[in-house]
């Protein structure tokens, strides 16, 4: 069995989600903006973590000769 993360397009069309988001008054859109902000964030936290790790790859560095 494969788990994976819920889409924000199905997270906003989920029933149980639709359910809380009525009992605390949230809408759609506010809740699809503030998806999408959390995703930017994400984005671009990933990308600053990563790129010393990209920057540190891109050197040369010397191989063992396994022979």
């Amino acid at each position: 069995m494969t788990h994976r993360d819920l889409t924000i397009a199905e997270v906003l069309r989920d029933p149980l989600i639709r359910q809380v988001m009525r009992a605390d008054h949230i809408s759609v859109t506010g809740l699809a903006v503030l998806l999408q902000n959390a995703a930017r964030r994400q984005d671009l936290a990933l990308s600053a973590n990563l790129a010393p790790v990209a920057q540190a790859a891109s050197h040369s560095m010397p191989q063992a000769d396994l022979r």
